[in-house]
């Protein structure tokens, strides 16, 4: 019977420490690998177990490594176990981070430090390995794939544009002599867009040649080309690339049901494109002109009046017209810095906002004669950087001659208020001789002969104006989100997108084609409603995103079944007898309905 005290006691131990080992608060990264190669990424996730709805985490690594955060708004998911009657609870709040791998060398990741409910949490720090393989160095012959990038110029003024160039070959698949034609960029190739620096989205132009390896031996490539052009915005080094492909090179091929070869072996093979350091410059200090506002680039400048006779307080529009390239960002000259103007002159003191006419910015400005009599609008000047010739260039315009008549008795003539007078805080015009003025302010005689009876149309419009700035101020603001946060246009078009996908899948003739339209309609999708880097997610990766948002086990298990009946279709087209293409669209149509519904 001593025994059995022992016993209880383990048994109740037992029972009881997993639940309240369950409630504990933690943070943990995790990364499906540690030994990275030279320019290879990979995905982080940062879990945060029942600690409440975490901050964004603070994020520091190492300069060999460059670590981005792909969700700004953690995933959630929430689980309850019951074991011998006591309910344990576990949140878990993931944020996923994108790893790459830029220098070679070990490094340690971590920690990351997570503020939740006013609480501190660090992860335990992990060893990242990076190492480099000797297959950049090696003749592109003798490669099965090889990847570059070209950069021009290595040099430029910032605004400025480089052109930068990844080329990509794999060696046609040939097996005892016999070259096989495969989709060597969509079957061979595996590699998520989001590691592709700045190349993702862009065309691809393709074209073959010819290498001869190490031993003579002539072999045919397909080459892919993609060119992007690129504003540079920061000064200092930008680094393009560097670029790490994966690829399941075919070793033996079928024939199959549909005439189109079928993939049966593979093996692993890899390529880097190591980065390219562009070199971005400032404007040089010394010789910059006191009206520099900034522009790169070569400009013309053309300034006008209208109209050229005024009576006085009446305004003369001055336009600046700068033509040239780049115009983002183009600065008008600031008219507060020309003097002459400023003695001759009132006007507004606030910034010029340039309006986009054909190839050139245009800045109107209204100004005000302040004397009777001929009169001259003075230059105006405006400096800018010529990065060809790296020197700054001012143009001056040539004064523009104008009339002043007095004011006529039936004219209201209008000055302005400078911003020192008492009454006035800011600019105002007054009435100063003849005409109606619009201060009058005896409204017994501007109203003696008219009644007033609030009638129908008298409520509607004071009901319905307010009503449409309401909507015409909400629809401006939305469009203009949509132009500014491209994940959050991403997410809003995701589900018309989708069906969109859908559409253009159902139109291919062979069923295999269809299915894997299908299949990319689903994965894209996840990627825009997400706010996923434009990539191909596998079946694994859409099971975990689809976990962590919160979609219910069933649903998320026929997605990620039907993506990998895909996967197999795709290199087995013989298997999609048994599959009906229009049930397959039907529940893709359903399952993005309950993803719109059901997750968060």
């Amino acid at each position: 019977m001593r025994g059995w005290p022992i016993i209880i006691t383990s048994w109740v131990f037992a029972s009881v420490t997993p639940a309240l080992l369950a409630q504990q608060p933690s943070v943990e990264l995790k990364v499906d690998t540690r030994t990275l190669e030279l320019g290879e990424a990979v995905n982080v996730q940062l879990v945060c177990t029942n600690t409440g709805r975490p901050d964004i985490p603070q994020v520091a690594v190492s300069d060999g490594l460059d670590l981005k955060l792909l969700n700004s708004i953690p995933s959630s998911s929430s689980f309850t176990q019951i074991i011998n009657g006591r309910a344990s609870h576990r949140t878990t709040y993931t944020y996923t981070m994108r790893l790459t791998a830029l220098k070679e060398g070990t490094y340690t990741l971590g920690p990351i430090t997570v503020t939740a409910n006013a609480r501190t949490y660090r992860t335990k720090p992990i060893t990242i390995v990076v190492r480099r393989t000797d297959t950049a160095s090696t003749p592109r012959g003798d490669r099965f794939i090889y990847a570059e990038i070209e950069v021009e110029p290595r040099s430029l003024y910032v605004t400025e544009t480089y052109v930068a160039t990844l080329t990509i070959g794999i060696r046609k698949v040939e097996i005892s002599g016999r070259i096989y034609e495969i989709d060597l960029l969509n079957k061979v190739l595996v590699q998520a867009r989001s590691q592709l620096s700045v190349f993702p989205g862009s065309d691809v132009r393709r074209t073959e040649q010819w290498l001869t390896d190490s031993n003579g031996i002539r072999h045919r490539y397909e080459v892919f080309r993609v060119t992007r052009q690129v504003r540079a915005e920061e000064v200092g080094g930008v680094l393009v690339g560097p670029v790490f492909l994966k690829a399941n090179y075919p070793t033996r091929v079928r024939l199959g049901f549909f005439r189109s070869y079928e993939v049966t072996q593979t093996r692993r093979e890899t390529a880097r494109a190591d980065a390219v350091t562009v070199e971005v410059k400032a404007p040089p200090e010394e010789g910059r002109p006191a009206d520099y506002t900034g522009a790169i680039g070569r400009f013309t400048m053309n300034v006008t009046v209208k109209p050229r006779r005024v009576e006085q307080g009446q305004p003369i529009t001055l336009a600046v017209s700068i033509r040239g390239a780049p115009l983002e960002g183009v600065a008008a000259p600031d008219l507060n810095e020309h003097p002459e103007l400023v003695s001759r002159f009132d006007f507004t003191a606030d910034e010029l906002v340039g309006d986009r006419e054909g190839g050139a910015k245009v800045f109107r400005r209204a100004i005000f004669p302040r004397q009777i009599g001929e009169q001259t609008v003075p230059a105006i000047s405006w400096s800018y950087f010529d990065p060809r010739e790296e020197r700054y260039v001012t143009l001056t315009s040539e004064p523009i001659s104008i009339g002043v008549d007095p004011p006529s008795a039936t004219t209201a003539t209008i000055t302005m208020l400078k911003e020192a007078e008492p009454e006035s805080k800011g600019t105002t015009l007054t009435v100063l001789t003849g005409g109606i003025s619009p201060n009058f302010i005896d409204p017994d005689a501007v109203l003696a002969n008219h009644s007033f009876t609030l009638t129908g149309p008298w409520v509607a419009s004071v009901v319905v104006s307010p009503l449409v700035w309401l909507i015409v101020t909400l629809t401006t603001r939305h469009r203009a989100r949509l132009k500014a946060d491209v994940s959050f246009a991403r997410r809003r078009r995701a589900r018309r997108d989708a069906h969109g996908r859908v559409q253009r899948a159902l139109r291919h003739k062979e069923p295999a084609q269809q299915l894997y339209g299908l299949a990319e309609a689903v994965t894209g999708y996840l990627s825009d409603r997400f706010a996923l880097p434009p990539a191909t997610l596998t079946p694994g990766e859409v099971r975990s995103l689809l976990a962590t948002h919160g979609l219910e086990d069933t649903t998320a298990a026929e997605i990620v079944a039907f993506l990998e009946t895909c996967d197999a279709v795709r290199y087995a087209p013989n298997t999609v007898g048994n599959l009906s293409v229009s049930q397959a669209a039907g529940k893709v149509r359903g399952w993005i309905k309950r993803i719109e519904g059901g997750t968060r």
